[in-house]
């Protein structure tokens, strides 16, 4: 055994072992499915967090609210609820579709890498074949 092949191999099994075997996986996806995956998933999270949130707000202001419920601005506070949301929703979409797109391009430069990597060790260390020998 060649000593330059083994400890390139050990690069890249220490490469492929730790954090990188992550981002390995998210370069399987195409990008737009992977982010889009996460804004969906986001949407989804974002929309329970918020209806928590108003339910808590319920819970603990619920008495004072219906004692002022005639002569309180209930379509107002209404948008206004809408209004937060759509702004939360709108943040973290693009918190979210920055940092999906950071990771896939990590994602893909380490897949680039690892691919170099390997073939450079393919020829450097494998004896080229003879037609048929």
């Amino acid at each position: 055994m060649n000593p330059g092949k083994i400890r390139r191999m050990a690069r890249i099994e220490q490469f492929t072992s730790g954090e990188a075997q992550e981002y390995l996986k998210i370069a399987r996806y195409y990008r737009s499915d992977y982010i889009g995956l996460h804004l969906i998933r986001n949407f989804f999270l974002v929309t329970i967090g918020y209806v928590l949130l108003i339910a808590l707000y319920l819970l603990r202001n619920g008495v004072e609210l219906l004692d002022t419920i005639y002569t309180r601005n209930l379509p107002g506070m209404a948008v206004g609820w809408i209004a937060g949301y759509v702004i939360l929703l709108a943040v973290y979409t693009v918190l979210t579709y920055t940092v999906c797109s950071l990771r896939f391009a990590k994602a893909k430069k380490m897949e680039r890498y690892l691919d170099h990597q390997l073939e450079k060790m393919q020829q450097k260390y494998e004896p080229d074949e003879v037609d048929g020998k």
